[in-house]
Formats: structure tokens, C-alpha cells, sequence
């Protein structure tokens, strides 16, 4: 074994230790008289204490966390061979232990364990290395003096003899700084993470931590608990939560898309899109693929007549708002402010937005494409105003319920009650006609059955201006049997074609 694998075996020794903390002696040293039994190993008599090899010891001390040190020993003794009695061989050796201690160090008695390294320097003889294992005990006697007593199981490595040592001696601790009551009750106290914050009191008992987060650690040190911090490794400001942030943008690293780039807490910390580059976002750009104007919302004006070019019907020339962009001498037949040229509807009064067309009643559907122009109605309805569905029900009802007598055009009684509510549907909806379809089943000859269908669509229509209805919103066909809706080949069938429909119509 050579000296770099000794030094190893040194620095890797456990340190542990038997404290006086509560007094903070944070350093001590040791002298005791060692007695070496080579006896025991050799098959002699573990009594003969005469045959034990004598010695001395001094060692230096040093606590660290409660019940742990590290022991410093350097010692002398003498090594009697086994086969020849009258050969000693002085030697010296150095070592490093560490040190446990089994009970709570405020007692007047301390036991201990221990393991370490020897590194042996006998005369005349090569280096050699023993590993001791041991127990101990230290007995107080003061504060800083504590008997001693100590044995061990010293196991050859390399060159020399296993054997047993055991010591007695003192042991004096330097320092004399005594701690007030209440420190000293808390010195006591367990602490796991050796934090110097007694795990009561701790609220990361099992991390070291800093006395001002309640023994909570601050890894990264920017003055954040890591509990509290979103990123516990990463150095940050206490507005971002203890995040970075590298463009100063407000919006921390963790949560930036572009943390290098000063950008905008709406934009995930990037700059606002800007396709055209005028400097008007393109989320509030009205024309995010032309360059243009900030007062006009990034929109352009070629002629300069203050109009934008998407709102001017005559962009490359300067004009009036009054005019759509377009100067004042135009022709403008409708006086509606749009020029001729311009108006699709020159003739009519109407609106911008709708290139001179009208919005009679104003529902957003220029008239032309309003099916209803003079009822508000929604797009869906082609601008007519919806029909509700109790009312589309009484149509679909009237079909079956508007009943005649067999072969002939005259209503039976129980017709009325359904013809009445037909009106009343007809008063709701000033938008609509009502065209009245006649029907019937294939029995008897086309031309009767196309007479008789007109008959009945007729009566209805005559019943209706008689409740007060306006003629002008009625209208009647009879069609015979040229329309089935169902099969006429049975009764059921036949039935179903035997119908008079109503159909709102748009006015």
C-alpha cells in the first residue's frame, strides 16, 4: 500500500462525535495511557495484563453537529513479536476517527462508538495501516473535563498485527463561552438537518435552511424561500416570485416565449407582430398587410385626404368625407353622399357601408338582399322576422285540421276554430303573405279533382278576409292530385295527399 491510497483512507474517515455543545467547546484535546493486547489473537490468556505492550495518546477534538466529531489521534507504543519474546519494536502512529455519541451530551455519562484509520510508523520496519473499531465513554466531571476510557478492535490492512488496545485518560475542552438557558434548551432540542434550527421550530426540518426563513433554505440566494420560490435555482426578482427576468419586459423567464427580447405580458413576453412595420400592432392594425397610417389604424391614404384607402371610394384622389373620399364635383343623384360612379344604387338613398344602398329597416341587410326590407329580421332569415315555433305549429296543424265535406268545398264546422288562428298568425306577421294551397288524392278525374282543389283553397281564402284580413296579403292555388305526398295506392295514404297548406310567404 503506498502513501497516496493512506491519505485517501484519511480524508474519507466518518467524521462524528461525542459534544459538549451546550457549552459551544467546539474543540478539545485528549491525553491517555493505551495498553496494547496482543494476547487475545494469539491464543493466550486475555487476562495476562503483565504481557500487554504499554503506550501513550494525545488527540485533538473537534465538534461539529450535536453527538459528532472528529478525533485526531498521535500515539507511541511498543510491538513485542510473538515468536521472539525479547523483540519490541517501539512505533508511533496517526490517525483519524470518527465519533458518535449514543446518549444526548448534557448527561454526566456519554457513551460512544467509533471507527477510523491508523497510519503506523514502526522503527527499522516498513509503513503498515490498521483500521480501529471501538466503543468508549466519557464521564463529566466538569464542563470542559471529562474522564475517559476507551476500547478498541485495531484490524490489520497492510504489515501489521490485529490486536486490542484500550485507553484511559481525560479529555479537556477549550473555550469557555457559556451559553444563557434558553439557547442552551434550544441546542438541545433534535434538529435533523443540523441547520442550527431545532426541528420544532423548523418547517423544512429535513433541508438545512437560513434562521430567517424558519430553517427554510434559499438555494439560489435571492432573498426568496425556495418554498416560495417558482424558480428555487435560478436567481430572481420578488415581483416575479423569484423568477429572472433576462429583457426586463415584466414577464419572468419561466413564462417568457422570448426571453431575450423585450416583448409584452399580452404577447407571452415576444414583441407584438407587426407584419407591415408601421408601428401599429397587427392586432389593432386595420390593415395589417399594408403599411399605413398610426391615426388611421395602420391603414394607408394615397391621395392624403385624411380617409383611408379601404374606406375611400376614390382612393387616389383627394376628396371629402362627405363625398366617401371623392371631391364634391361628382354627381350624386340621391344625394345620399356617394357619387354616382360610386353608387350601386345611385338612384336610391343609401349607405357607406353598403355602396350607396339602403338598409330600410334597418336590420344590417342592405334591401336588396333583404327578403323583408321593410321588417327587421336577422341574416338567417334572409331579414325577415323569425316565425316562432307555436306559430309554425299552427300551420302544420291547419294542413290536417281544415277539414270539407266528402267530394264537395264546404267546410265542416270544427274548421273554424283553426281558420280563426291562422288570422291571428296573419295579424303578427304584417311581413308576410299567405299563400293558400288546395290538394287531393288521385280518386276521381284530374280536371274534378283540380276543380274541386281550387274550390276549397278559395273558401279558406275568403273565410280569412272575412276575419279582416287584407286581400292583398292572400293568394290561393288549387293543384288537384299533381302533388302527393304520400302514396295513394291506401286509405292512409290517400289521406295524407287530401291537405290544404298554408305558407307564410315574405312580402
Amino acid at each position: 500500500m503506498n502513501r497516496y491510497t493512506i491519505v485517501v483512507l484519511i480524508l474519507l474517515a466518518v467524521p462524528t462525535i461525542m459534544s459538549a455543545q451546550f457549552y459551544d467547546f467546539k474543540h478539545g484535546i485528549v491525553a491517555r495511557k493505551t495498553l496494547m493486547d496482543y494476547n487475545t489473537f494469539r491464543g493466550k490468556s486475555t487476562t495476562a495484563f503483565k504481557e500487554y505492550r504499554n503506550g501513550f495518546e494525545l488527540a485533538y477534538i473537534r465538534n461539529f453537529a450535536q453527538n459528532l466529531s472528529l478525533s485526531i489521534p498521535v500515539g507511541a507504543a511498543v510491538y513485542q513479536d510473538s515468536l521472539v519474546n525479547c523483540s519490541k519494536t517501539p512505533y508511533t502512529y496517526v490517525g483519524a476517527q470518527g465519533k458518535y455519541g449514543i446518549y444526548n451530551p448534557t448527561r454526566w455519562i456519554m457513551p460512544y462508538v467509533l471507527g477510523g484509520v491508523n497510519v503506523i510508523l514502526p522503527k527499522e520496519k516498513d509503513l503498515a495501516v490498521e483500521v480501529p473499531l471501538g466503543i468508549g465513554a466519557a464521564f463529566k466531571v466538569h464542563p470542559q473535563v471529562y474522564l475517559n476510557w476507551q476500547s478498541d478492535y485495531r484490524l490489520s490492512v497492510s504489515n501489521w498485527e490485529t490486536h486490542l488496545q484500550h485507553s484511559f485518560g481525560f479529555i479537556y475542552m477549550l473555550g469557555n463561552k457559556k451559553m444563557d438557558k434558553k439557547t442552551e434548551a434550544q441546542m438541545m432540542k433534535p434538529d435533523s438537518d443540523g441547520d442550527g434550527i431545532p426541528d420544532e421550530l423548523d418547517l423544512c426540518p429535513s433541508q438545512a435552511g437560513l434562521a430567517k426563513f424558519s430553517g427554510c433554505p434559499d438555494t439560489d440566494g435571492d432573498g426568496i424561500e425556495d418554498n416560495k420560490d417558482s424558480c428555487p435555482e435560478l436567481k430572481g426578482l420578488k415581483e416575479l416570485n423569484g423568477c429572472p427576468d433576462s429583457d426586463g419586459d415584466g414577464v419572468s423567464d419561466n413564462e417568457d416565449e422570448c426571453p431575450n427580447v423585450k416583448g409584452t405580458l399580452s404577447n407571452k413576453g415576444c414583441p407584438d407582430s407587426d407584419i407591415d412595420g408601421d408601428g401599429v400592432p397587427d392586432k389593432s392594425d386595420h390593415c395589417p398587410d399594408k403599411a399605413g397610417l398610426v391615426n388611421l389604424f395602420g391603414c394607408p391614404d394615397s391621395d392624403g385626404d385624411g380617409i383611408s384607402d379601404k374606406d375611400d371610394r376614390c382612393p387616389n384622389t383627394p376628396g371629402t368625407k362627405a363625398k366617401g373620399g371623392c371631391p364634391d364635383s361628382k354627381k350624386d343623384a340621391d344625394n345620399d353622399g356617394i357619387d354616382d360612379e360610386q353608387d350601386e344604387c345611385p338612384f336610391t338613398a343609401g349607405l357607406i357601408q353598403y355602396k350607396g344602398c339602403p338598409d330600410t329597416d334597418g336590420d344590417g341587410i342592405q334591401d336588396k338582399l333583404d327578403s323583408c326590407p321593410n321588417s327587421p329580421g336577422p341574416e338567417s332569415n334572409k331579414g325577415c322576422p323569425v316565425i316562432e315555433k307555436e306559430d309554425r305549429e299552427v300551420l302544420d296543424f291547419a294542413m290536417r285540421a281544415v277539414q270539407f265535406d266528402l267530394g264537395k268545398a264546404t267546410l265542416k264546422n270544427e274548421s273554424f276554430s283553426i281558420l280563426d288562428k291562422i288570422g291571428k298568425v296573419m295579424r303578427k306577421y304584417d311581413a308576410y303573405n299567405l299563400a293558400i294551397g288546395g290538394h287531393t288524392d288521385n280518386t276521381g278525374s284530374p280536371a274534378f279533382n283540380l276543380n274541386l282543389s281550387e274550390k276549397r283553397a278559395k273558401v279558406c281564402y275568403e273565410y280569412l278576409i272575412s276575419r279582416g284580413i287584407d286581400p292583398s296579403r292572400l293568394s290561393y292555388t288549387g293543384y288537384g292530385a299533381t302533388k302527393p305526398i304520400s302514396e295513394n295506392r291506401t286509405e292512409n295514404g290517400r289521406y295524407l295527399n287530401r291537405r290544404t297548406e298554408f305558407n307564410l310567404v315574405p312580402r
